[in-house]
């Protein structure tokens, strides 16, 4: 039976990869900290390893541990440098080391990074025709960093990894982007920005949990780097009219493109001053909105075969009866 261990296996993006792997008749260790809320692992037939990627010395990998797919990670785009350095970069560093000192027969080592390294703003964005950067967000910039080292592990030792690219991923469990927007929408706020017109690299989370399962088992791609969207791309205004309506609301006021900017400089101006102050808007998250992003995934086709479930609308819904359901047992505050 084929085995996989997922690093972060409770958070958003693992607990789908662990459903997702289990549902196709995988073997599946999660591996999560000892004081992890693991409430999305409910009902799944998944083996628990505790440990810390901060101390990835002290991690016991299973025996015959060949395939990895490493999730866990800072995600985040107001964390600061330092945060990100240790949660994203610096982990990843000490868990391949931890891997390589094992001995560890490892077949496939895929890492979860963002398609953000090859920056925004553009169409058809790729590897050989580049978007405005991001690297000014710390989140990007380290995993870049993150990127690079792999590729030298691969190049230097034969580490045997593939890297994935995901878009906006959005789905079920998503507590940090899905459930901040509803809760936005359930209070009223104007989430559409002038007419929403704007297409954006949507990743639904279960075409990213395809593209991993393609990533471990497609022979002779270690090395690469894959960028993973849903193939036919929705507007903001799709996303964020879906997300009212599945809450009972309806934006009757559309928000000048001018008016969020501003907001946005106003709240840059109250961060610097204030450091503890989180601003729910700024100006790299209005440049998202206002701009289109695509990527072009033609390579993640043609070489791993991926084939994009585009149901955007049932995938949508699909994520406020979630968060509804959450709401309901009293877990979102």
């Amino acid at each position: 039976m084929k085995r996989v261990l997922v690093t972060g296996a409770n958070g958003f993006v693992g607990s789908n990869l662990c459903r997702w792997f289990r549902e196709r008749g995988w073997e599946v260790d999660a591996l999560v900290r000892e004081s992890s809320d693991l409430r999305f692992l409910d009902g799944l037939d998944v083996r628990l390893v505790k440990g810390d990627l901060r101390y990835a010395e002290r991690i016991e990998l299973p025996a015959g541990t060949s395939c990895i797919v490493h999730a866990a990670s800072l995600v985040s785009d107001t964390a600061n440098d330092e945060d990100c350095a240790r949660n994203i970069a610096d982990m990843t560093r000490s868990f391949v080391r931890r891997i390589r000192e094992s001995g560890t027969p490892l077949r496939r080592f895929v890492y979860i990074s963002t398609a953000l390294t090859l920056g925004f703003d553009g169409r058809a964005i790729s590897e050989d025709r580049p978007g405005r950067s991001a690297a000014f967000v710390p989140y990007v910039r380290h995993k870049i960093r993150t990127e690079c080292e792999l590729r030298d592990e691969h190049a230097l030792r034969g580490f045997p990894v593939v890297i994935l690219r995901p878009g906006d991923v959005l789905g079920p469990n998503d507590r940090v982007t899905s459930a901040r927007l509803l809760a936005g929408c359930e209070k009223g706020l104007p989430l559409i920005v002038g007419r929403g017109r704007w297409r954006f690299a949507y990743c639904y989370v279960g075409n990213l949990c395809q593209a991993a399962e393609l990533a471990l088992v497609t022979e002779g791609i270690e090395g690469r780097a894959y960028t993973v969207t849903n193939g036919v791309l929705p507007m903001w205004r799709d996303l964020f009219e879906a997300f009212q309506r599945g809450v009972g609301k309806r934006q009757r006021i559309y928000v000048p493109v001018f008016a969020v900017r501003l907001a946005a400089a106003v709240s840059g101006l109250a961060q610097a001053l204030l450091p503890r102050f989180e601003p729910t808007v700024n100006r790299y998250r209005v440049r998202r909105v206002t701009s289109e992003t695509t990527y072009d995934i033609s390579r993640t086709i043609e070489e791993l075969g991926y084939r994009p479930d585009d149901d955007h609308v049932r995938q949508f819904a699909e994520v406020v009866a979630w968060y509804l359901k959450e709401k309901c047992h009293g877990r979102m505050a």
